[in-house]
């Protein structure tokens, strides 16, 4: 009898040829084929956790994600990333891992870090065969990277429930760890929320939608807020570890943004596309500031 040939977690040597959409095949088969062509796939937590934290589970949570990763992968054409020496990228707000997998094929593993509040996820990527370094954080203390040490950043769901405090500090500690030209790819609730708040059934079978029917009250301030202030917060509260002042279901205008991110970072596209996504899909470019592009000219040899 032979013994069967081993197993090993997928590598970015393993899949860096492959396009786009033969990856992301890949990983939804993954729900159903967890091992491929003698390598295991990253793992997922149970439907329940998965529903939890996105809404969705297993392949229609994938291909929710897989939208997120095409549309990051639009903004990275023809920039050096998986293949430049010291290329890093970051899942700020990994949860249980659902959109750090898409890009190790993109980057080595080694190369790949995920953070997020909650421990149990934290733990969860840990052992679930995920690619990257995984780390607890805590809300509005600096992240435990270099400055500069990141090419690309994403943030899927997340800046959508921060109050606007959390918005503006976790907004310039991401650009902090960009480097100059890297990328920051997140999603926010555009104004539009307001008046999918103000439709919310408390008799929907969406468990969120029929909480949310709760605080209708609240739309009148928050479309005052969003006028004035460019950014309007519903305090709602998501379970452990983001209770009510720190989670809720936060609306922004693109101004907000561009506001927020000056002197630092430029926006380069706001997409706000029902048809194509549930919020709206935003990337920052990481300028290099006056300090550092005299020090670039300065260095320069004479022509």
């Amino acid at each position: 009898m032979t013994n069967p040939a081993p197993v090993h977690p997928i590598a970015h040597s393993d899949i860096k040829t492959l396009t786009a959409e033969a990856w992301i095949d890949r990983l939804i088969r993954s729900v159903a084929e967890p091992t491929q062509d003698g390598l295991s796939m990253p793992g997922f937590p149970p439907a329940e956790v998965q529903r939890q934290f996105v809404g969705s589970a297993y392949e229609l949570a994938l291909g929710e994600a897989a939208n997120f990763y095409r549309f990051a992968q639009e903004h990275m054409a023809g920039r050096a990333y998986g293949d430049s020496a010291g290329a890093r990228y970051l899942d700020f707000g990994c949860g249980w891992g659902r959109i750090g997998r898409f890009f190790l094929r993109d980057f080595e593993a080694g190369d790949m870090a995920g953070v997020d509040i909650d421990p149990e996820m934290v733990a969860f990527c840990k052992t679930a065969d995920l690619p990257g370094h995984y780390a607890f954080i805590a809300n509005g203390r600096p992240l435990p990277f270099a400055t500069g040490g990141f090419k690309l950043i994403t943030a899927y769901s997340v800046f959508t429930h921060l109050p606007p405090a959390l918005f503006r500090f976790w907004l310039q500690e991401l650009l902090r760890l960009l480097a100059p030209d890297g990328l920051l790819v997140f999603t926010v609730e555009p104004p539009r929320f307001l008046d999918f708040l103000d439709g919310a059934d408390p008799q929907s079978d969406n468990a969120w939608q029929a909480a949310l029917s709760a605080y209708k009250d609240d739309i009148p301030r928050m479309r005052r807020d969003l006028a004035q202030d460019g950014v309007a917060y519903l305090a709602t509260g998501g379970g452990a570890y983001r209770e009510s002042a720190v989670y809720g279901d936060t609306v922004v205008t693109p101004q907000f943004i561009a506001q927020e991110a000056a002197g630092r970072g430029q926006v380069v596209a706001y997409v706000d596309d029902p048809d194509r996504f549930w919020q709206a899909a935003v990337v920052v470019r990481r300028t290099s500031g006056p300090i550092v592009r005299l020090l670039n000219r300065l260095r320069r040899p004479a022509a």
